[in-house]
């Protein structure tokens, strides 16, 4: 029996994708798509399963939080190691625990290996460091009955939202931040290298000052925008909306129409 006809005879679990660039606007959107199908969210970013490190990773605050139930934030202590392979384990289990209970999940993507690898099946070696082989490309099909959205600004909107939001995590206390995780020993963490904290760091110990920080913060952020975009490129099964003219309301109907289209209702 060859793969696709295997593939075929077991259905597929149900999964809503929330795609784009960091500061796009994919938060806002989570938030209002999950409540309005009493769902719950999954989150595809490599920085926001570590505790302790909020601002700089732009983790949905305690009332956002609380408002909708997100899974994979605040779960490993930043020492711990956390890679592809986990997250599409633990991923898929979240998926098709909430399918069970007849929930459609809403996976907001961040980091694209991530969402790719979990969307195409992606087998991958003992250490978890490389993507052997695909479902998808072997199959044509994703792993999930998916309804992968992506938002898109034009790049100067995009820019600007992105040093908006830099320059509101700086205000917000970024520094602070950083500089009480490093006073408990995270200097050297795996999540310290992430965007906005490893700059930081470089400014406490006074390699560059503090003006300096913010603007290769800035410029790393925008450099990430263009690698996730790289990411999309490979994802050919995205349903792109241009949201530069849309107020959050008109966002969300959109999404909504790409939605109860996918799914027939």
């Amino acid at each position: 029996m060859n793969l696709r006809l295997l593939t075929a005879l077991f259905k597929k679990d149900k999964l809503i994708v929330i795609l784009g660039p960091t500061a796009v606007g994919k938060t806002a959107l989570s938030l209002s798509l999950a409540k309005k199908y009493d769902t719950e969210i999954i989150s595809g970013d490599s920085m926001l399963v570590y505790k302790g490190f909020n601002i700089g990773a732009a983790k949905p605050t305690d009332a956002e939080l609380a408002e909708v139930k997100h899974h994979l934030i605040d779960i490993l202590h930043p020492t711990e190691k956390y890679n592809v392979m986990d997250f599409c384990d633990a991923a898929a289990k979240i998926i098709k625990e909430l399918n069970d209970k007849g929930k459609i999940p809403i996976l907001a993507g961040g980091t694209g290996l991530y969402v790719k690898s979990l969307l195409e099946g992606y087998e991958f070696s003992e250490d978890g460091t490389k993507s052997t082989s695909s479902r998808f490309a072997a199959t044509g099909e994703l792993v999930y009955d998916a309804c992968v959205i992506g938002l898109r600004r034009e790049r100067a909107e995009l820019y600007k939202r992105i040093n908006f939001r830099v320059d509101l995590i700086i205000a917000n206390g970024l520094f602070y931040e950083v500089e009480a995780l490093a006073k408990i020993g995270l200097s050297d963490s795996q999540a310290m290298r992430g965007i906005g904290y490893k700059e930081v760091l470089r400014c406490l110990s006074g390699d560059i000052t503090k003006e300096e920080a913010i603007e290769e913060i800035k410029k790393a952020t925008r450099h990430f925008a263009k690698r996730q975009f790289t990411w999309y490129k490979k994802m050919p099964y995205i349903n792109w909306i241009d949201i530069d003219d849309l107020s959050e309301q008109e966002i969300l109907k959109e999404v909504c129409i790409e939605v109860e289209k996918h799914f027939g209702n």
